[in-house]
């Protein structure tokens, strides 16, 4: 994952120093004494952990020392012990992986309802706003490279530094617009684009845009698709569905019209098997954190606080895969969302495009 090199580094060394002290079935007198500050999360076994908040014992270390780090250089922020810290990021990734704050966890961790509140707010503000350092694009030629060898040995496709996506998450819309959040699928939402890598990593998450903004539209919106225009990742693509439209860095299917050899659908069938690991990925995403389930209410004014909250777990997910953290349950990948109609306008850099298209599909899959 193109991690930016200061947070792989914090990474790395937190999994190091925690792999053998803090990885076992139940916590001991001993364990705790080994440190300056017993944890709260100390107080629960592995299986708990798991089951709660959807993630391993590192990782909730290094979660909490994070939370812990930007609240100690808040200034408006009146000090409080770790624990108390801790107790604030255990009811957040609580709400995150069950969606619901239940009495039982606030009182198991000893905040009451305004607190927990207040703890799942300032959490997500504080993850959503490292969502920069956690989620990077490929900005190096080797990063590239390593992105595009990984998706051309799972599928052939050669040159693609990313599958390109959205995920949608429901919402119910303010009564003004309700038509404008009903997405293909035919039900309320917003969506978030996201680019993941052949692992599964998220290397864009951008544009919380109400469920029925026609995904081209958030693409050419975006700010990773000006940097693709402006020449940012050189002779490269992403590999998106029928939903957008082909362009010399944006790869998409061939439709049945189009189709008029083996090779043709060789590359069909590649293109899907690429398709298929961001459907995954967000699949892994909801899977993770039921509260993308279903965020309520949104405000006619601002998509803030949904935004917040599915970009902080987009950074969460980030870290449970740099952590190897398992999922909680069997992944249900994202559904196909049915693509409208796209109308592909003709000229010079269409042109271009399909031409590059078909040399690649000659060169990489009119022999196999």
């Amino acid at each position: 994952m193109a991690y930016a090199p200061a947070v792989w580094l914090a990474v790395q060394e937190h999994v190091f120093r925690t792999t053998n002290s803090c990885i076992r079935p139940s916590t001991t007198s001993t364990q705790v004494k080994d440190r300056s500050t017993p944890r709260l999360f100390d107080k629960f076994d592995d299986a708990f952990l798991l089951n709660n908040f959807h993630f391993n014992r590192p990782c909730l270390s290094f979660i909490s020392d994070l939370i812990r780090t930007s609240l100690t250089n808040d200034a408006t922020f009146q000090p409080k012990d770790s624990q108390h810290v801790d107790a604030m990021v255990l009811l957040a990734l609580h709400f995150y992986a069950k969606g619901l704050l239940p009495k039982s966890m606030r009182d198991l961790v000893g905040l009451d309802a305004t607190a927990a509140t207040k703890a799942v707010n300032t959490v997500s503000k504080l993850l959503a706003g490292m969502a920069e350092k956690f989620i990077t694009f490929p900005g190096s030629h080797n990063d590239r490279v390593c992105v595009a060898l990984g998706i051309k040995d799972l599928c052939g496709i050669p040159n693609a530094v990313g599958v390109l996506g959205c995920m949608h998450v429901k919402v119910t819309p303010p009564a003004d617009y309700p038509n404008l959040y009903k997405n293909t699928l035919d039900f309320t939402s917003v969506m978030i684009q996201t680019i993941c890598d052949v692992d599964g990593n998220l290397l864009a998450a951008e544009r919380c845009s109400p469920g029925g903004t026609p995904a081209q539209q958030v693409w050419e919106s975006s700010v990773i698709c000006q940097h693709f225009k402006q020449g940012y990742h050189g002779p490269t693509w992403v590999i998106g569905g029928n939903e957008y439209e082909l362009s010399t860095h944006l790869l998409t299917p061939k439709q049945p019209s189009e189709i008029h050899n083996a090779g043709d659908m060789c590359y069909n069938e590649a293109h899907s098997e690429a398709l298929s690991i961001g459907l995954r990925t967000l699949g892994s995403l909801k899977s993770r954190f039921r509260c993308l389930d279903n965020l309520g209410p949104v405000h006619s004014s601002s998509l803030d606080r949904v935004a917040r909250v599915i970009f902080t777990c987009c950074v969460l997910h980030n870290i449970a895969k740099k952590f190897s953290v398992p999922l909680p349950v069997e992944l249900v990948p994202e559904p196909m969302h049915p693509a409208p109609g796209v109308v592909r306008p003709g000229g010079m850099t269409l042109s271009e495009a399909e031409v590059i298209r078909d040399d690649t599909i000659v060169t990489c899959f009119q022999q196999r």
